[in-house]
């Protein structure tokens, strides 16, 4: 930990952090500097960093932030050529007459962008589509699931109303559980990130292992997570 930031990898280029659930990715104006953006630009003073990519303020997670036109440049051409591999953890409420097994494969649907929320339409939206992976009741909370996601695009969103789509919606979603459930209950973290640093271009992974708000994940889960850290990223 250092300057309230848990820094997980950090180069001349990048850096790459732990976000945590209430702080903000980035700010359009951000005059109090309180965005993980404006608080690793106080780290590095003399840079000007940069996001490839975006976390919502309500998830957890890695993020990448690059220090550098030439890092920036990079990742932004390593996520257009689709060599990113990002994985979430999300919790979501036991649909009714489902089976994990119900729930795994690949799932496409085309959003819209509308007012600070994102909603699934037939036409004029953009082509968006995750993987289930796994799936498994949390231990001792048969009426929630733990969905073990890899986001094949990026959009805003994407994981949590594609999931309330199929009637998986995150528990305490304040914009997507029609049952408005707590939102103390809402869980969404992006758990690994497989990618190529700017700074080695040698590919690696990134993976929080104990993390005590994440709390008990099935065994199968587990195993499942831990195969995926272990082995090598797809475009190595």
């Amino acid at each position: 930990m250092s300057g309230g930031l848990l820094i997980l990898r950090e180069s001349d280029n990048e850096l790459v952090l732990f976000k945590p659930a209430g702080l903000s990715s980035e700010f359009k104006s951000d005059t109090d500097g309180v965005s993980a953006k404006a608080l690793v630009a106080k780290r590095h003073p003399g840079a000007d960093p940069k996001l490839p990519h975006r976390l919502d303020r309500v998830t957890r997670g890695i993020l990448l932030v690059c220090l550098s036109q030439e890092a920036i440049a990079f990742q932004n051409a390593e996520i257009k050529a689709g060599r990113w591999e990002k994985y979430y953890l999300a919790r979501v409420a036991a649909p009714a007459g489902k089976g994990p097994a119900d729930l795994i494969g690949e799932h496409a649907a085309y959003l819209k962008e509308e007012k600070g929320r994102s909603k699934i339409v037939h036409a004029g939206g953009k082509s968006s589509r995750l993987e289930i992976l796994g799936a498994a009741p949390v231990p001792g909370m048969p009426d929630r699931w733990h969905l073990l996601i890899r986001l094949l695009t990026g959009r805003f969103h994407q994981i949590r109303v594609m999931c309330a789509g199929m009637g998986l919606p995150l528990t305490g979603d304040p914009l997507y559980d029609p049952e408005q459930r707590d939102p103390a209950e809402f869980y969404l973290e992006h758990l690994i990130l497989k990618y190529t640093p700017f700074d080695t271009k040698k590919p690696t992974t990134l993976h929080l292992p104990d993390l005590t708000e994440r709390g008990p994940l099935s065994p199968e889960l587990s195993e499942l997570i831990a195969l995926i850290v272990k082995r090598e990223p797809l475009f190595s």
